[in-house]
């Protein structure tokens, strides 16, 4: 288990690490579903988009 991140005196939990880095993550796989039209498939567009972001949060947290 992962402890707080200090920044300057601040501490911050390490659940706003996974945040970062599965929106730095969602943002490319975002890019990549517009370039091959994956909407086309989808029902509801924003939904998907949170589910995706979800997993890939979910992912990340597993692995730590």
């Amino acid at each position: 288990m992962l402890k707080e991140i200090n920044l300057d005196g601040i501490f911050i939990a390490p659940f706003a690490g996974y945040l970062i880095a599965a929106l730095l993550i969602f943002i490319p796989v975002r890019l990549l579903f517009d370039r091959y039209a994956i909407q086309r498939w989808v029902w509801h567009r924003p939904l998907f988009d949170i589910s995706i972001f979800v997993i890939i949060l979910s992912l990340i947290g597993l692995m730590f």
